[in-house]
């Protein structure tokens, strides 16, 4: 990818982003990891999506930039997009619900009070490891809970929380670009998922991912109308370095449109952890993963109540 702007540490945007599309379509975001050979990675993606039989009428290629380290480093681009999981890594047990105690004690046998949980970047400093360390450090899959979107590993007697986020956060410098996609699409999440499948079909052959390697370790995509609006906040840019008017996201605007409030919708991207009304706990985002907006919008209009706490850290 051309790097016009890389000097000015400015992204570079090679195809501006045409403004929001009515119901029907999803913009699906595409992002290379900081780790990943991004030049190769990016061609081989668009490779395999170009050669798509809908490509052109139900798939395009609708944004395409780089951003710099040392801009997203600037705006924080990362620490806000990861900002709950963030919350969960530095506060440990602490940031708990009570839903979530209940659910811990239960998969792992243990007393929620008594068992040793730290967040991930106090667990750095107990067990003496490096960011990449704590990531890398294997434990049975059945070792492993997701409870509203945040990840504990039991390492012997200890529990932490999020223990991949200091690798993350410690990935992304201000020597490390990144390379942004965003498919504009009348494909199915499922229909989606199956050419991202055929990527890493791709990507395994080329010899950039390992078969057993998580496809995820390469890029990210969105998995749902609130994961695009997550991802359009953190790395929808203007050339001159300035983010695309919230009203001007897709997802946003349909929302806004159909009488929910800007200020609904940042509290529930900001504070995903909600109570529905069959008194379900959940992440909101894994819970609409994979809808189309309408459903969406009907899912989030069933929520009773959020939980909301400090995200500053």
């Amino acid at each position: 990818m051309q790097q016009s702007n890389m000097s000015a540490g400015l992204p570079s945007v090679l195809i501006p982003y045409p403004g929001p599309v009515d119901a029907g379509w999803q913009d699906i975001f595409v992002y290379l990891r900081p780790e990943s050979n991004g030049v190769q990675i990016e061609s081989a993606i668009l490779k395999v999506f170009s050669q798509q039989p809908s490509y052109k009428t139900d798939l395009t290629l609708a944004y395409m930039a780089n951003l710099p380290g040392e801009f997203m480093m600037a705006n924080h681009v990362v620490e806000n997009h990861y900002q709950v999981q963030l919350h969960f890594a530095v506060h440990g047990r602490n940031a708990f619900t009570p839903h979530m105690k209940y659910v811990f004690s239960r998969y792992f046998q243990v007393d929620f009070d008594q068992a040793n949980i730290y967040g991930a970047f106090t667990a750095l400093r107990v067990f003496r490891l490096s960011p990449e360390e704590l990531f890398k450090l294997w434990v049975d899959p059945a070792d492993l809970l997701e409870i509203n979107g945040q990840i504990i590993k039991r390492v012997g007697g200890n529990y932490v929380v999020n223990y991949n986020i200091p690798a993350l956060l410690h990935k992304h410098s201000r020597t490390t670009d990144i390379a942004v996609l965003m498919f504009r699409t009348r494909l199915s999440y499922p229909e989606f998922a199956a050419t991202v499948e055929q990527v890493r079909d791709s990507l395994v052959e080329m010899g950039y991912l390992k078969p057993t390697e998580p496809l995820g370790r390469i890029f990210h995509y969105s998995k749902g109308p609130m994961d695009q609006l997550r991802d359009g906040l953190g790395y929808l840019y203007t050339a001159n370095g300035s983010n695309i008017a919230f009203e001007d996201l897709s997802f946003a605007r349909y929302l806004m449109e159909h009488g929910v409030s800007k200020s609904v919708i940042l509290n529930l991207v900001k504070f995903p952890v909600v109570v529905m009304d069959d008194d379900r706990e959940v992440d909101f985002f894994r819970l609409t993963d994979g809808c189309d907006y309408l459903h969406c919008i009907r899912i989030m209009r069933r929520i009773r109540s959020q939980y909301m706490y400090t995200l500053n850290q």
